[in-house]
């Protein structure tokens, strides 16, 4: 089995990771594979927990909800795919794109991961999952990307997620796990490393640095109207 792992990246033990594996009998389907981590299919993870998961599995994709490329000549940290994604997003958006000098040491966390298992996976990328949940969100739901992070979903709200989900991805998702910010982006994490390999087009390839050192590309999702 080929596996697609998406990661939200946090300090401590708020490290979340979801497991995608597509059904080797039925090509593009994909599901949540369990009992990989203290028997969930996503949770609070240690990065050796992540590493020797890595190394043990066959990993397609791991992508990453933090800056894994940089530049020397950034002295603000503020790199092309930053100001190219700040441009993508609606004026109230604009605020989740941060630089990576603002965000302290969450990228070291993730380049020094990245580093670690880049032997023993296929792509590492990186991708804006709050931004991505805006792009596919259909135009009265949007307001759910600006929330979530705020607030805890009402049922009502996991519940449409819950479908959407189901609709666009063809994932059965626990309406628990929907009510945590750190799953839903190491979910869409771990949807746009498959869309990688399986379905670039539907993919927005932010603009690299001409001198980049790290890892990419640096990815999220059309809107869901333009190529879904």
């Amino acid at each position: 089995m080929f596996y697609f792992l998406g990661i939200d990246i946090g300090g401590g033990d708020n490290t979340w990771v979801v497991v995608l594996v597509e059904d080797p009998t039925e090509k593009g389907k994909l599901s949540l594979s369990l009992n990989h981590f203290e028997g969930e299919s996503a949770g609070r993870v240690s990065l050796k927990d992540i590493i020797l998961f890595v190394r043990s599995h066959k990993v397609l994709t791991v992508t990453m909800d933090t800056p894994l490329s940089f530049s020397l000549g950034l002295k603000k940290g503020w790199r092309k795919g930053d100001l190219a994604l700040k441009d993508l997003l609606p004026k109230e958006a604009k605020r989740w794109v941060l630089s990576y000098n603002a965000l302290m040491g969450i990228p070291i966390r993730g380049y020094l991961l990245a580093q670690a298992l880049s032997p023993y996976c296929g792509t590492i990328l990186e991708s804006h999952p709050r931004a991505s949940l805006h792009m596919i969100l259909p135009e009265d739901k949007k307001y759910l990307s600006h929330k979530y992070k705020r607030e805890h979903l009402q049922e009502s709200e996991c519940l449409f997620l819950k479908g959407f989900f189901a609709e666009i991805f063809g994932l059965d998702i626990a309406l628990e796990l929907l009510t945590n910010s750190g799953f839903i982006d190491a979910l869409l994490c771990a949807v746009t490393g498959f869309y990688l390999c399986r379905e670039p087009e539907k993919l927005i390839f932010l603009p690299p640095e001409e001198e980049a050192l790290g890892f990419g590309p640096f990815v999220i999702f059309k809107e869901k109207s333009q190529d879904f």
